[in-house]
């Protein structure tokens, strides 16, 4: 190896102080790290669990499992973006820990089929997610002791995210009930400290460029698992032709959701952590359930129009009658969707406060639209709820691109 290279790969493995990286305010745009995209690929496979898991469940009590469970992982994820926006030096202790971080989201991953049908499946979560958090709380004490200017926000951090942990800790030496009690107790606190922190936030800024693209990586993300889902329909189809115009249709659902979040959500609100900055966020967490959700719906809307129905807790071929899984499919695709709308237009409307815009109120209507499809589109084939939806996300991208011009032409 030359001296040249030895050079270049030095600073990479020394050991280096965390730093504010944010200190001066934002001078120029900052893109995600080399690691930062390699710590997403566990996601992957945490996100394909879940979806995984709403498949064999897509009742009700499925549903409630899947949200459940989907917001410790994207808080998972949400800590360590947030964490490496604000300190990330990447010195050898950092990414150390940092892929310690990701065995340990592989096992909370590796946990989800069996978090709520038995009690070592919920006991290797609770553990798993204690170890992914525990290892958060050693990167903020460590930029606790080493950034001064930064301690009423680690401090807080470590105070509220320790409870967090030791609530989740408790849980898995408690049965029953009071083992999820102790989950959301946990979640709650953790999901509270950044609202109740927003003075020391603004101290300690966030790069409002960075997190943006961060959060459009996580979408990639859920997309990627939507069109993996489609690939699966296409194969488990045997080229039945309304399953596969299924599947087609749902690929058009997750390109009008990819093209409707990145050519239209804005980012503006990150500009100000209060209320607009929060709203946005946290309104991901739908985002990016409902992604998720919306694929599956897809999925299991194939297997319907193929004729599939659930047999021994199972989704098997077996003979043609698939009037309740199109009830789930539909509740699963419609949902999903409604959410998402929801979620973009809240953002949008908290962004364009008090009465909000156009584009928030189209949103929030079509959501509701998918709602009522929902609601009343009981005997309908899934073939036409997609297409439904397809024609409103058309609708929707054709109508807010125009806006879009019209302002850029007016500005």
């Amino acid at each position: 190896m030359s001296p040249t290279n030895v050079v270049a790969l030095e600073p990479s493995t020394r050991r280096r102080r965390p730093q504010l990286r944010n200190a001066g305010g934002e001078v120029t745009e900052r893109h995600a790290s080399a690691l930062e995209l390699f710590f997403d690929l566990v996601f992957v496979v945490a996100v394909a669990e879940l979806a995984e898991a709403l498949l064999h469940d897509p009742t009700r009590l499925g549903l409630l499992h899947y949200v459940v469970l989907f917001v410790p992982i994207w808080w998972a994820w949400v800590g360590y973006t947030f964490f490496a926006d604000r300190f990330d030096n990447d010195d050898l202790i950092h990414r150390a820990i940092m892929l310690a971080a990701m065995l340990a989201v592989s096992s909370v991953a590796e946990a989800v089929p069996e978090a709520f049908t038995s009690p070592a499946g919920s006991i290797r979560f609770a553990a798993s997610y204690v170890a992914v958090r525990v290892l958060l709380l050693l990167q903020y004490a460590r930029a606790h002791r080493c950034v001064p200017v930064a301690r009423p926000l680690t401090g807080r951090y470590l105070t509220g995210f320790g409870i967090g942990a030791a609530l989740w800790l408790v849980s898995v030496f408690v049965p029953g009930p009071a083992r999820y009690a102790c989950w959301a107790a946990g979640v709650l606190v953790e999901l509270a400290t950044p609202l109740a922190s927003a003075s020391a936030i603004r101290r300690v800024p966030f790069h409002t460029s960075h997190i943006p693209e961060r959060f459009g990586l996580f979408v990639l993300i859920v997309l990627g698992e939507s069109v993996t889902l489609d690939a699966i329909g296409i194969a488990s189809s045997r080229l039945d032709l309304m399953a596969s115009l299924v599947v087609v249709a749902g690929f058009f659902i997750a390109a009008g959701l990819w093209w409707l979040y990145f050519d239209c959500v804005d980012s503006s609100p990150m500009r100000r952590w209060r209320r607009t900055g929060q709203v946005y966020v946290y309104g991901h967490l739908v985002v990016f359930a409902a992604i998720t959700a919306s694929g599956a719906g897809v999925l299991l809307s194939s297997r319907a129009a193929a004729g599939y129905q659930r047999q021994e807790g199972a989704l098997e071929t077996a003979v043609p009658d698939p009037a309740l899984l199109v009830d789930e499919a539909r509740w699963a695709l419609c949902g999903g969707i409604a959410a998402f709308l929801f979620a973009i237009g809240t953002i949008h409307l908290v962004n364009t406060a008090p009465r909000g815009d156009i584009r928030a109120w189209s949103r929030i209507g079509l959501a509701a639209a998918a709602v009522l499809l929902a609601v009343f589109g009981a005997g309908l084939p899934p073939l036409a709820v997609e297409a439904a939806i397809v024609a409103g996300l058309a609708a929707e991208i054709v109508l807010e691109v125009r806006l879009i011009c019209e302002l850029n032409v007016a500005g």
